[in-house]
């Protein structure tokens, strides 16, 4: 088949050596060390909590044969390259070691993805600006033009780059082999779709915004590359959304391919190929998200692990990057598990900065040896770079309790809050309790809790009332919005409200003045949680929502209109979803 692509490169080739018949783009700068054969065994399953450590730069990570970590970051001037090594799972590293030089005089370079092939050689996919970025350019006077890139002689050579496609490309966040040897590259690109030219057709009844996904493949490894004939968006929710974006792929058990896109829908579309040449149009799935990619690993036992922002009603990305989370799946992505968060952003007890992008998202995860995903984060404000490694068996935990004595750190939110803080316990000033006060009518007041998903399982939250308290509302939900979303009780799944001074909506009162053990016992398919007090019901609390993996969220909120100096508070809550 004709490449689609194909340009001549011999207008920018530098240099004397010759590798082949033309100059390359790129020149080795040192050979990568040779693989060691390890026999190392993989360490027996754990169940350690996410850590998020800060590295000197952004890294871009693969594995390679001998079962160390490379990490790819720039190495100086544009075009320079230099390679990190891992033994143990990214928590050291080595000096940077010269990797490859790529000709900076055609513009600018950006390593966005990288794989170890079926014959242990790397492949990169790059972007280059070519000279068409600076200050006061309109987004339709920019490239970012694609190439590929692919070590030989066992990693200690590259070959010249390949121009993959011209144009403005997103991110290029996914980037896979098939079991058939293909090369595959989902990406997304801007259009000159506008409202006022938005299409024909069933386009001219709605707007798909200014983006659109599709994929490009090679058969060879790079050499030659053949774009998908088919166009993929879906209707916006607004005339200003960017539309489907980002997109990822994963090759599912049976040889398909499904392809997972951003929106600016509170929800991911999806689309399936046989191949990955046809795609199928793009449908709405149950997963929701922010405006924000996510990322699909195989681990090595074919359960696969989804890195994303479960999180809604936020005005910055459509529901906000605060938190980064977590799933599970056993049979390919048709059910998830976990629902965790896995990563937050350390500077959002601040708010936002008002330039730049922010929040812990976009991930390109690499799977070690071991079995532990780690991959880069930027926080965006000027704060630096991080390294998350995750461990996949935290995620199928079924139960988890928080530790209040440890701080708010467990899973806990108090963003955009006032009065909400550790403080002593007031019937015994022992240990520290989290109150959750009302003082300043101008500020909202409640926190969230994060634990395992589950579509049955019980919550146990240990409770006081203060005498004069002003009213709340306690929450059970399956996603992250931030702890004063007052709209939170339209999308909670069950609501348990407590009126001021304790009195609940059957006439009855929770005491007051004392600890009290309150028992939720949730069903999805029962569609009903019960909440019980010393073996009493005080509410039967009906599922507001169907679609749904069940709670991971616990919400505390007062709902007090006049100042609330009494408040609640928070001994211990601990959760059971096996």
């Amino acid at each position: 088949m004709e490449n689609l692509f194909d340009v001549s490169r011999r207008s920018f080739l530098k240099g004397a050596a010759s590798m082949a018949a033309t100059a390359p783009l790129v020149k080795t700068m040192s050979a990568l060390p040779l693989a060691v054969a390890n026999t190392t065994s993989r360490s027996a399953k754990s169940t350690n909590p996410p850590e998020m450590v800060k590295v000197p730069e952004y890294m871009v990570y693969a594995r390679v044969p001998d079962g160390r970590v490379i990490g790819m970051c720039h190495a100086g001037k544009n075009g320079q390259y230099a390679a990190r090594y891992s033994s143990d799972q990214g928590k050291t590293w080595t000096d940077p070691q010269p990797l490859f030089e790529l000709d900076g005089s055609i513009g600018s370079w950006a390593v966005h993805n990288a794989f170890l092939d079926h014959d242990g050689e790397l492949q990169l996919i790059l972007t280059n600006d070519a000279h068409t970025t600076g200050h006061g350019k309109s987004l339709y006077d920019i490239h970012y033009d694609i190439w590929h890139l692919r070590s030989r002689n066992g990693r200690r050579d590259w070959n010249a780059p390949v121009s993959v496609w011209k144009g403005y490309a997103g991110s290029l966040l996914s980037f896979i082999q098939l079991r058939n040897g293909r090369v595959l590259l989902p990406f997304c690109y801007l259009t000159h779709r506008n409202w006022a030219n938005r299409g024909t057709g069933f386009e001219e009844f709605t707007y798909v915004g200014r983006f659109s996904s599709t994929a490009a493949y090679s058969d060879d490894n790079g050499q030659t590359w053949t774009l998908s004939p088919d166009e993929l968006y879906e209707p916006t929710p607004n005339l200003y959304a960017d539309g489907g974006i980002e997109p990822i792929a994963l090759q599912l058990k049976d040889g398909a391919v499904r392809m997972m896109i951003r929106t600016q829908d509170s929800r991911f579309f999806e689309s399936m190929s046989e191949d990955g040449s046809r795609w199928s149009h793009p449908l709405p799935t149950s997963i929701m998200s922010s405006d924000s990619p996510c990322s699909l690993t195989r681990l090595h036992d074919g359960r696969v692990v989804m890195l994303w922002n479960n999180t809604q009603r936020f005005p910055y990305a459509n529901g906000g990057r605060a938190v980064l989370h977590g799933a599970i799946s056993d049979d390919d992505g048709r059910t998830w598990r976990g629902y965790r968060e896995v990563a937050a952003n350390p500077f959002d007890v601040e708010p936002p900065p008002r330039h730049g992008d922010h929040g812990v998202t976009y991930t390109v995860p690499t799977l070690t040896q071991e079995g532990t995903l780690i991959t880069s984060l930027s926080v965006g404000g000027g704060n630096g770079y991080y390294l998350l490694r995750v461990d996949p068996e935290w995620l199928s935990e079924t139960a988890h309790a928080t530790d209040l004595s440890k701080g708010l750190q467990d899973g806990w939110s108090t963003f955009g809050t006032k009065g909400v803080e550790l403080v002593a316990n007031p019937a015994n000033a022992g240990h520290q309790v989290l109150g959750i006060k009302h003082p300043d009518p101008g500020w909202p007041a409640g926190a969230t809790w994060n634990f395992p998903s589950g579509r049955r399982g019980e919550l146990r939250l240990r409770i006081y009332i203060a005498p004069e308290f002003g009213g709340g509302v306690v929450g059970l939900t399956d996603h992250f919005s931030v702890p004063f979303d007052e709209q939170d009780v339209f999308y909670n799944l069950f609501n348990f409200e407590i009126g001021a001074k304790g009195v609940l909506a059957r006439g009855s009162h929770l005491p007051m003045g004392r600890w009290n053990d309150l028992h939720f016992q949730w069903d999805c398919d029962r569609r009903e949680c019960r909440v019980t007090h010393n073996g009493q019901t005080l509410a039967v609390a009906p599922l507001m929502r169907e679609q749904t993996p069940g709670p991971s969220y616990l919400r505390l909120r007062s709902t007090s209109h006049t100042p609330d100096n009494s408040g609640m508070f928070v001994e211990s809550a601990s959760v059971n979803v096996s």
